[in-house]
């Protein structure tokens, strides 16, 4: 049973089930990239005739295409259902129906779901597709700055002790990037765990930029300074193989190689997101600081970040259409 995706949507949510699953007794059992599995009870959701009632069902196949849609969406996303179609093949009358959501179509804005419901003797009982509309999470930036404001001097301070404005970088001193890449994601509206990774991100040196400033067998010290998932950010980012891992990073299951460890791992969609945001913060600094590697690396960049464009935000994409073209 794999829920780590559900558990994330549960802590950013204050819940993973609505109102309506609780009434209707659905259970997830399986939450990951591109599928989700839940079952619900026959008893209680029938209708006159004592057998499943199909408007139970197409609770449950909705349920689970959000629930499916939601994981692609990501952080700072909702998920919202647009349209359901459903053919119901066979009646249930006792026991549990099962539903499983597999994605059929995932892109920046939709997402489609093939549902399958079976009964426990694995007959099919329904079939729907459920199609998703991805909007931007409403958020309240205020607690964000409280939240983040009070960290930055000392990570300003930390970056400095270790040499970071004295290093040379394209655009004057390193520090002077790494500030820049934070606030460029601020302007994009990233969540303060991405800022602050944003701001660290060549800490323990990265594959296109070897100086590091600490060591990354002793990732305590930095998780101190900016938090766990911050840190956790900036180890995924600097640990890149970029070579091998650049090219299917948009793809859910594409293969993503540690360099400090030569492991071959395939990250949930929400770190690859990360990646792909604070990757591209990154380059867009750089090439905004240097007309010559600009004009050296530009239509590669802009070839890159547009088979990443499902992972960036709409501001991010913005961003790189109107650096690099």
């Amino acid at each position: 049973m794999t829920l780590h995706e559900l558990e994330r949507l549960s802590r950013e949510l204050g819940g993973a089930s609505s109102p309506l699953d609780d009434l209707l007794g659905i259970e997830y059992l399986e939450a990951t990239t591109g599928r989700v599995v839940a079952r619900m009870p026959v008893e209680g959701n029938t209708q006159v005739y004592g057998v499943l009632h199909g408007g139970a069902s197409c609770a449950l196949a909705e349920a689970a295409g959000s629930c499916a849609a939601a994981i692609h969406a990501g952080p700072g996303r909702t998920a919202v259902g647009i349209e359901i179609n459903a053919t119901h093949h066979r009646p249930a009358g006792s026991g549990h129906v099962t539903a499983v959501a597999t994605v059929s179509h995932a892109g920046r804005t939709l997402v489609t779901c093939d549902v399958v419901i079976t009964d426990e003797q694995d007959r099919r009982v329904c079939t729907a597709r459920v199609t998703s509309m991805l909007r931007d999470r409403p958020r309240d930036p205020e607690p964000d700055v409280a939240d983040e404001e009070p960290r930055i001097a000392p990570v300003v301070e930390r970056l400095a002790s270790r040499g970071a404005a004295e290093i040379a970088h394209p655009g004057g001193t390193l520090l002077a990037h790494l500030e820049r890449v934070h606030a460029l994601l601020a302007e994009w509206g990233a969540r303060p765990a991405l800022r602050l990774a944003g701001l660290c991100h060549a800490y323990y040196g990265t594959d296109g930029f070897a100086t590091a400033l600490g060591d990354p067998d002793h990732r305590d010290e930095l998780t101190a300074l900016i938090g766990e998932e911050a840190e956790g950010i900036v180890h995924f980012y600097a640990g890149c193989d970029r070579r091998f891992s650049h090219p299917g990073l948009a793809d859910p299951a594409g293969p993503f190689r540690d360099r400090f460890t030569g492991a071959v791992l395939q990250p949930p969609l929400s770190l690859r997101r990360d990646f792909a945001e604070l990757t591209a913060a990154n380059e867009l600094d750089v090439m905004r600081a240097n007309p010559e590697l600009h004009a050296r690396y530009g239509a590669e960049l802009l070839d890159l970040f547009t088979s990443w464009r499902a992972l960036l935000s709409v501001p991010a994409w913005q961003a790189v259409r109107a650096t690099l073209r």
